[in-house]
């Protein structure tokens, strides 16, 4: 390895890991990576890369916390975001949920002027570096989207203000609040250059593929409420991946704790990209009992993914896709599967008024959900009743996986499936209606001193 990368993870670790102010660092050298072998070990800095906020599975209602385990939490923060507090942050507090995803758009700027500066190397081995970089950086402005800025509505979206817009890496430039509409322009530019470029398949799964991207696009249209590309992207990734894991085939073991799906996240043929919320762990991540019986009896969902809490009235989430077994308690998985692909599509059939093409794919997923022989394939109805159908669906398969509170997000908009929150914690009663200022992460108060970014309102 050249000395230059020497160079950058010294700076990476001393600015980045060390420093409060992720756009605020003071550059020790101007030296970057010089060839596709450094821009490669960044991209495989799994620690950084595929990772995902993950405060909002805290703050939807898929959690569950008795008043025990709500005081027993060590984190704060985590308290404060589970009370949809309008303080959620303090002011000396590191916020991860937006640290890390700017750390992650300094590795990919860093990657792509490097590529820019040094032409070395093989095209398609360019070419793949050039795409990984371009999904991490829309994967990330995706995330902090959806966490410290405004709900996209195309009829506001030039006027709301998104997040800063760093597209090099200049650290030491001044940045500003770009508005949400001119952020996603930038992802869907990205994403779109990565599709170009991506391999079919890529050598491991934490690293991104053709068919990751197309995920990701499934996803980015399905949060913008544009249903054809929605559709039009995950049929593009379903036509490059499709396995399901059969759940008939996972033996939850001899103690539910020890459940464990039959095979590792690497090679699960459903897992389509790895990514895993940071700071959030399993073991904080409690269903209630009204949740749990949300499954039918015959649904292999409920057992795999919970365990009953003795003397407590809940249950407990074992279900991650991530390595590490139920011992371990690793963070809850957030990347991209075929299921939620088939799920995105049946939405999408669903509010284009075909029921019949919603239930087939919502069948598709559920026959290898149930056992065997008691799955009664949904017959279609009206397109209301299947999206209502696909909604419910769609919160039991995809439970703490980072999207949740997106979906509250964008579901809020309209008044047939807006929902108002409500938990009592030691005699407490706390509310978040739809659309609240509170669906909006606050600005971390170090941003705020130093770049002199506008505060979302609370």
């Amino acid at each position: 390895m050249k000395k230059g990368i020497y160079i950058v993870f010294a700076f990476l670790v001393a600015g980045l890991a060390g420093c409060k102010d992720y756009l605020d660092i003071q550059p020790k050298d101007k030296l970057i990576p010089g060839n596709v072998e450094d821009f490669r070990l960044l991209l495989d800095d799994q620690w950084t890369m595929n990772n995902t906020p993950g405060l909002g599975d805290v703050m939807a209602d898929d959690l569950s916390l008795t008043d025990d385990e709500y005081n027993d939490v060590p984190q704060d923060y985590f308290q404060r975001a589970y009370t949809w507090s309008k303080d959620l942050f303090s002011p000396e507090e590191e916020v991860n949920d937006w640290n890390k995803p700017y750390k992650i758009i300094f590795y990919a700027n860093t990657i792509l002027e490097g590529l820019a500066a040094n032409p070395a190397g093989l095209p398609e081995t360019r070419n793949q570096i050039e795409g990984e970089a371009d999904f991490h950086r829309a994967y990330a402005y995706f995330n902090l989207l959806n966490t410290f800025a405004k709900q996209y509505n195309a009829a506001t979206a030039d006027k709301d203000l998104g997040v800063p817009l760093r597209l090099s890496s200049d650290i030491t430039a001044t940045v500003t609040r770009n508005s949400v509409k001119e952020v996603y322009d930038q992802v869907l530019t990205d994403l779109n250059n990565a599709i170009k470029l991506l391999p079919v398949k890529a050598a491991y799964k934490t690293r991104p593929s053709r068919a990751a991207a197309y995920a990701l696009a499934a996803r980015i249209y399905l949060q913008m409420g544009n249903y054809d590309a929605a559709l039009e992207q995950s049929t593009n990734a379903l036509s490059l991946q499709n396995t399901l894991v059969d759940y008939n085939t996972v033996d939850p073991g001899n103690t539910p704790f020890d459940a464990v799906f039959p095979v590792t996240i690497v090679s699960n043929p459903e897992v389509i990209f790895i990514s895993s919320t940071m700071g959030i762990y399993a073991k904080n991540n409690y269903v209630s009992t009204g949740f749990y019986q949300m499954y039918d009896a015959h649904d292999l969902r409920a057992p795999l993914f919970f365990r009953e809490v003795p003397d407590q009235g809940n249950y407990q989430y074992i279900g991650s896709y991530n390595d590490g077994g139920r011992t371990n308690v690793p963070s809850p998985f957030s990347g991209f599967t075929v299921a939620e692909l088939y799920l995105i599509r049946a939405e999408c059939y669903a509010r284009k008024n075909d029921a019949g093409k919603a239930m087939g794919d919502l069948n598709t997923l559920l026959v290898k959900r149930f056992e065997n022989n008691e799955f009664q394939p949904l017959v279609p109805g009206t397109p209301k009743e299947a999206l209502n159908i696909v909604l419910a669906e769609r919160r039991k398969e995809l439970v703490f996986r980072n999207l949740r509170f997106m979906d509250l997000r964008r579901l809020n908009a309209d008044p047939a499936y807006a929902v108002t929150l409500t938990r009592t914690l030691n005699d407490e009663t706390f509310t978040l209606l739809p659309g609240d200022n509170r669906y909006v992460f606050p600005i971390p108060y170090n941003e705020i001193s130093t770049n002199h970014l506008e505060q979302n309102p609370r």
